[in-house]
Formats: C-alpha cells, sequence, structure tokens
C-alpha cells in the first residue's frame, strides 16, 4: 500500500503507477469585490521535454481557446536555484478582461504551475503576489 499526504490527513492507496496532477486554488481580495486567484497546478514532467516547450504548447493552447489572449511578457527566471519561466497574459474572460501573470518551474520531474490571475485593474496586486511566491519558492528536502 502506498500512502498519500494531504495537509489534513493521509489515506493508502492500492500498489500502482500515479501520476499526481494536484491543482490547489487560494482566492484572495482583489478590492472592489473581485478576486485574485492564485492556482498550483502539479504536473508529471514528460521525458525527454524541455520546460520551455511545455511552456510554449500551453501559451499555444491558451492562445487557441482564451478569447483576445495576448502575451505581455516572457522572460527567464530561477526558482530555488531551478531554471523557471516568468510570463504575463491577459485576455477576456466573461466578466471582462483578465491578467495572469505565472511562473512555470520544472523540479523533481514535476512541472509545476503558479498562476496568479485576476481582473485587469488587478495588475499591480497579482504582479506583487507573484513577485512574493518566486522570490520565497523553497524546496523540500
Amino acid at each position: 500500500m502506498t500512502a498519500y499526504y494531504t495537509n489534513e490527513a493521509a489515506f493508502g492507496l492500492p500498489e500502482a503507477v500515479i501520476a499526481d496532477r494536484t491543482a490547489t486554488e487560494l482566492v484572495f481580495d482583489a478590492g472592489g469585490g473581485a478576486p485574485l486567484g492564485l492556482t498550483i497546478h502539479r504536473i508529471p514532467l514528460p521525458a525527454g521535454e524541455s520546460l520551455s516547450a511545455l511552456v510554449a504548447a500551453n501559451q499555444r493552447e491558451a492562445d487557441r481557446s482564451l478569447p483576445s489572449y495576448a502575451v505581455l511578457f516572457q522572460r527567464e527566471a530561477e526558482m530555488a536555484g531551478a531554471p523557471a519561466l516568468e510570463l504575463a497574459a491577459e485576455w477576456h474572460g466573461k466578466d471582462g478582461m483578465l491578467y495572469t501573470r505565472q511562473a512555470h518551474v520544472a523540479l523533481d520531474g514535476v512541472w509545476l504551475v503558479f498562476a496568479g490571475t485576476g481582473p485587469r485593474g488587478a495588475r499591480e496586486r497579482c504582479d506583487a503576489l507573484m513577485d512574493r511566491v518566486v522570490a520565497t519558492f523553497w524546496r523540500r528536502s
């Protein structure tokens, strides 16, 4: 039996090859009643795929599926000594223009995606949130 741990509990799983694709969503008050969300996705890193190729494919899908999607910037970064990519984009959501700031990092066979998203008017708060996430990210040992 394999034990799986969450913040609140642990439980047993059958012996098997398991791909953990955990997604966590945190919601902050962005002012004016509009929420600011931070989502964290854990995706198994496909063998032989580079982080830049994965992010490029992710951006192509966003461009295809999100109305008025536009990348504002993309840059190389570092998180806990690991190479990372940061980007910002906006698109038209059901309630108006949205802004997202993302940090992508490959760590120990896992593609971690951190995405702060909110209304375009909350861009400064979203950037401050993501700056803090990137600057304080550390690797558990």
